[in-house]
């Protein structure tokens, strides 16, 4: 296996559920050796969510991967021991109860570091470890609702809509990747190499993300509503429908991709039109711009709409299905989709490892192990 940038880290995951679970593919990706702490009998819960493959979950073949599984009931004595006596070897702990259920367990940051002083934990929550809605249930779901994201998702005169996939849940397992890698870089920098603790919330995360709405809200008094696939802040941009019946995205994120599109779609005289030229005036007369732009992919089919916009430069993008996306050859000679062998399912196709490290590449060791795995191995 390549090496990578945390060879030598070891992740003890005593959490459940995706965000969490991503966070340490993430980090076993690049290296870390992932201690999966779960329930004997019953094992993560992501184990018994969908899809499935003759019985197994694909979910936890992918979110699984390169990590290590081994089973003990954090409500018992021996439990608790068996975690203790692994922080004592350890680098990072990371975990997803809520806030004092730890506690309660002799497992919180201020009893850990105790036994390791050293040790890095990551406690991810609905709302934070302090607050008054600490002591909330939080799932990537109901945050996408909470944070005022959904919100912004969906057409002017329909209602809100979930985005299609758990993004909150991706969102947060990866901040909460890149937050680990930062303390350990700390650590490994301060004299006395001590530890920290680190509180990270789903909700304040999509809050992080959402900044420039909230600043604007408190600038303007406005707050922004919901308009389909258009952007209040550029105009043109927009998903297109193609005279065949196909769909093309664009946005003139700059005043030069504009120029390019105006010119591609036979309209170089809005460049000199004070309506049009500058993309503060367009978006005065968003839905207009747009309509334009839309009239234009209307009237070419697919290909040739891609044809002239390539040969223009300007961005477009097709707007894929899944199956499209998984038989993608630039994804594949990237090694940016690759098939991995996980317990029970065999092999199946995943995300390859990304970003590109030159030196110290990481990989992917397997898929989702059987739980309890490694229970031999790294017995007392």
């Amino acid at each position: 296996m390549a090496a990578g940038p945390l060879d030598g880290v070891r992740v003890l995951d005593i959490a459940t559920m995706l965000g969490i679970g991503h966070a340490t593919s993430l980090l076993a990706d690049f290296g870390a050796e992932v201690i999966h702490v779960e329930l004997p009998g019953r094992g993560d819960s992501l184990r018994q969510m969908g899809p499935f493959q003759d019985g197994q979950s694909l979910r936890w073949a992918v979110v699984g991967r390169g990590k290590r599984s081994i089973t003990a009931d954090l409500h018992t004595a021996a439990g608790q021991a068996r975690v203790r006596e692994l922080v004592r070897v350890s680098d990072v702990v990371v975990e997803n109860y809520r806030p004092g259920t730890l506690a309660r367990w002799g497992l919180d940051y201020a009893a850990l570091r105790e036994v390791n002083p050293a040790i890095v934990m990551l406690s991810l929550t609905g709302y934070g470890q302090t607050g008054p809605s600490s002591h909330k249930p939080g799932f990537g779901r109901v945050l996408e609702a909470v944070s005022g994201l959904m919100n912004s998702t969906g057409a002017a005169d329909g209602p809100p809509l979930q985005i299609g996939v758990p993004l909150v849940d991706y969102i947060a397992g990866t901040t909460a990747a890149m937050a680990i890698s930062m303390a350990l870089y700390r650590r490994e920098q301060d004299p006395d190499g001590a530890g920290q603790a680190i509180d990270l919330s789903l909700y304040e995360t999509l809050v992080r993300m959402l900044d420039s709405l909230i600043t604007r809200y408190d600038a303007t008094g406005v707050a922004p509503q919901r308009q389909g696939n258009r952007y209040v802040n550029v105009a043109p941009s927009d998903v297109y429908a193609t005279r065949d019946g196909r769909y093309l995205f664009h946005s003139s994120a700059t005043q030069t991709v504009f120029e390019r599109l105006a010119r591609a779609i036979g309209r170089a005289d809005m460049l000199e039109d004070e309506r049009y030229s500058r993309n503060a005036a367009r978006i005065e007369r968003v839905d207009e711009v747009n309509d334009i732009v839309a009239a234009w992919f209307a009237q070419h089919d697919f290909a040739d709409a891609v044809a002239i916009m390539e040969a223009a430069d300007v961005p477009v993008g097709p707007v894929n299905t899944i199956a499209e996306v998984a038989a993608d050859p630039h994804l594949r000679e990237r090694d940016s989709l690759i098939r991995v062998e996980a317990d029970g399912v065999g092999s199946v196709l995943m995300p390859g490892v990304i970003p590109k490290f030159s030196r110290t590449p990481g990989a992917v060791r397997h898929g989702g192990p059987a739980l309890g795995r490694d229970d031999a191995e790294l017995a007392r």
